[in-house]
C-alpha cells in the first residue's frame, strides 16, 4: 500500500462528498443498526490525520532503516522541498522543481514500504482502543460533515449545514455510540467571525470565575452530559472548529469548569491510546531554553516585533529550577537565532521557546496589511499585533498561500525580514512551521511554545490544524504545549515555572501539565490558564 501524501490528498478530496453521504447515512440509520457506529469509528481511526500519519510513517521508516542510500535520498528530497519553499516565497516558478520532488517522493515511498508501519496504523479497530480503557475512562472521536437530508425519501440532497457529532467509546459498550452535537453555524455565531483573542474576548467567550457564560458548554458538552456517568478521565480528538476551543474552560456554571469534573487528554487521534505508556522525561538531561530575544538587526530601524523582557526572566527562572545544570542551555539576545534553534533543538530532550508566535489567516481574509503597532490593551501592551510590515515578510509569510508558512516563531533579528524588500538569504529570523517540519526531532520528548497563538493554523477537514502543532508532530516530537490565544506575560511566566517545578518532581508531562493547570485555575480566570493545551 503506497504511502504517497499527494495521492492520498487527491483521493481523499475526491471522496469528501462520499464521506458526507456515508456519515449522514450512519447517523440516520444507527438507532436501528448500532453496529454502523462501529464502522464510523473505524473509518475515523483510518482517515483522521491520514496525511500526517503517512508522512511521519514514511519519515520514520526511512530514518530508522539503516539504509544509507535511502536516507541520503530522503535528505535530498528535504533539500528540494526547502528550495521550493524559498522560491515560492519569492514568486518564482516552482513547477519543474515540484515535479522532481514528487518523483523522488514516489521513489522514497516505494523503497520504504517494507519498513513502514502505515499499514499497521490503518488496520486499527475500535475494539483495540476499547481494550485500553479502564472502567472510569471514555474515548471520544469528534467528527464533522455536511449533513445529507434523508427525510421523506430525499436521498440525494445535501443541506447547507455542517453537523458536529461525537463518537463515544467505553470499555463495556458493544458498539460506539453516535451523538449529534451542534451545527457549525451555531458555534460560529458564538465565536464571532472576527476576533482579537484578547482578554475581553476570552472573558466574554468562556466567562470568568465570578461571571459564568455557559453557551459553549451547552452546545458542545450539554448533549454528552447524561452519557458520562461514572467517567473521570476523557481521551478526546477534536475536529474542525473544536481545535480552537479550550474544552478545559467550558463553563457549566459559576466557577465550575470542565477540568474540575474530568481529567482531559487531547490527542490527534484516540488511536494514540495504543501507545499510551508513560513517556518519562528527564528535564535536566538536555533542556534548551530560548527567551529574551533581540529581534533587531542593522537593517531594521522599525521595531515590528518588540523585545519581551518577561521572556528573559522566564527562562532564567526555569533554569534555576534545575540549579543551572550544565545540561541546561540558554539562548538569548542575538544568540537565540533560527540557525541555533535548528542545530540545538533536534538534540534536546526538552525545548522551551518564549517569544512572539504568529498565525496569519488565509490571504483572502487579510483585508489590510499594515505595520503592526503595540497593543495598549490591558496586560497585552508589550505584545506585537498580528499584522506584518510592508517588506519581504508580508509576501513570504502574511500573504503566503501555504498555511505552514503563515505560522511560526519569531527568533533573533527577525525584524529585518519585514524591513527589507528582498529575500535576505540564509536564515531570516522567522522559524516557520514549514521549516520545523523539515527537522528531525525524534529525540525531543517535549516542546513548550510559550508564545501567542501557537496552537492556531488553517483547519483542513479531518487533517486538523496546519500550523506549528502539525509541524512539530511531523518532526517527531512526542508532546507539544501550545497556546490558543494571546497570553499574558506575568501569568504565563508563573504557569511555566509551575510546569517545570512539577515536571522536575514527576518526569511525567501529562501529570505535570494537569497539576499546573489546576494550580493556576484556583487563582485565575480561564484567560490566564486555559490558553495552554497539551497535545500528544
Amino acid at each position: 500500500r503506497q504511502v504517497y501524501a499527494p495521492c492520498i490528498s487527491s483521493f481523499y478530496n475526491k471522496r469528501l462528498e462520499t464521506m458526507n453521504d456515508y456519515y449522514s447515512y450512519i447517523l440516520f440509520r444507527c438507532s436501528d443498526n448500532p453496529k454502523l457506529a462501529a464502522d464510523a469509528y473505524n473509518n475515523v481511526l483510518k482517515n483522521k490525520g491520514i496525511l500526517l500519519k503517512s508522512s511521519t510513517a514514511m519519515r520514520n521508516a526511512i530514518l530508522n532503516s539503516q539504509n544509507q542510500d535511502l536516507i541520503n535520498n530522503y535528505y535530498v528530497w528535504i533539500a528540494l522541498k526547502k528550495d521550493i519553499t524559498d522560491m515560492d516565497s519569492k514568486g518564482e516558478d516552482i513547477a519543474m522543481l515540484e515535479e522532481k520532488a514528487n518523483n523522488l517522493e514516489k521513489e522514497l515511498v516505494r523503497n520504504s514500504q517494507e519498513f513502514s508501519e502505515f499499514t499497521k496504523l490503518q488496520d486499527i479497530d475500535y475494539k483495540q482502543i476499547q481494550n485500553e480503557l479502564s472502567d472510569d475512562e471514555i474515548a471520544i472521536e469528534f467528527i464533522h460533515f455536511t449533513l445529507k437530508d434523508y427525510k421523506a425519501g430525499r436521498y440525494d440532497d445535501f443541506t447547507d449545514s455542517v453537523l458536529y457529532v461525537a463518537l463515544l467509546l467505553t470499555n463495556d459498550c458493544e458498539y460506539p455510540e453516535m451523538v449529534p452535537l451542534f451545527y457549525e453555524h451555531d458555534l460560529q455565531q458564538i465565536l464571532g467571525r472576527f476576533q482579537m483573542n484578547n482578554l475581553k474576548y476570552i472573558n466574554n467567550l468562556y466567562g470568568t470565575n465570578n461571571s459564568a457564560n455557559t453557551e459553549l458548554y451547552n452546545i458542545i458538552w450539554g448533549p454528552l452530559e447524561d452519557k458520562l456517568e461514572g467517567v473521570s478521565k476523557i481521551y478526546y480528538s477534536p475536529t474542525g472548529l473544536l481545535h480552537k476551543i479550550s474544552l478545559a474552560a467550558l463553563n457549566s456554571g459559576k466557577n465550575v469548569y470542565l477540568c474540575d469534573n474530568f481529567k482531559l487528554n487531547m490527542q490527534s487521534s484516540t488511536a494514540a491510546l495504543l501507545n499510551n505508556e508513560q513517556k518519562s522525561i528527564n528535564t535536566g538531561n538536555t533542556l534548551t531554553l530560548f527567551g529574551g530575544i533581540d529581534y533587531n538587526s542593522e537593517y531594521s530601524d522599525e521595531k515590528i516585533w518588540e523585545y519581551l523582557p518577561g521572556t528573559k526572566a522566564e527562562i532564567e527562572r526555569i533554569s534555576k529550577i534545575f540549579n543551572n545544570s550544565q545540561s541546561v542551555a540558554k539562548y538569548s539576545d542575538k544568540n537565540a537565532s533560527e540557525e541555533v534553534f535548528k542545530k540545538q533543538a533536534p538534540n534536546s530532550e526538552v525545548v522551551h521557546v518564549s517569544t512572539h508566535g504568529f498565525f496569519y489567516s488565509k490571504p483572502s481574509f487579510t483585508s489590510k496589511v499594515a505595520t503592526p503597532k503595540l497593543l495598549d490593551d490591558d496586560i497585552l501592551a508589550n505584545r506585537a499585533s498580528r499584522c506584518g510590515g510592508s517588506g519581504f515578510g508580508v509576501q513570504a509569510f502574511v500573504k503566503n498561500p501555504n498555511p505552514l508558512m503563515r505560522s511560526g516563531l519569531v527568533m533573533a533579528v527577525a525584524n529585518q525580514v519585514w524591513a527589507i524588500d528582498n529575500n535576505p538569504g540564509g536564515e531570516d529570523g522567522v522559524l516557520t512551521a514549514m521549516e520545523v517540519s523539515h527537522l528531525d526531532m525524534r529525540k525531543t520528548k517535549l516542546v513548550v511554545l510559550s508564545a501567542c497563538e501557537t496552537g492556531l493554523g488553517d483547519i483542513k477537514g479531518s487533517e486538523g490544524v496546519y500550523g506549528l502543532q502539525r509541524a512539530f508532530k511531523i518532526a517527531g516530537v512526542d508532546y507539544i504545549i501550545m497556546s490558543l490565544w494571546k497570553v499574558a506575560d506575568e501569568e504565563t511566566a508563573e504557569f511555566m515555572s509551575s510546569l517545570y517545578n512539577n515536571l522536575s518532581k514527576t518526569n511525567d508531562v501529562k501529570a505535570a501539565f494537569e497539576e499546573t493547570r489546576n494550580q493556576m485555575r484556583q487563582k485565575y480566570d480561564p484567560y490566564y490558564w486555559a490558553a495552554f493545551v497539551l497535545v500528544e
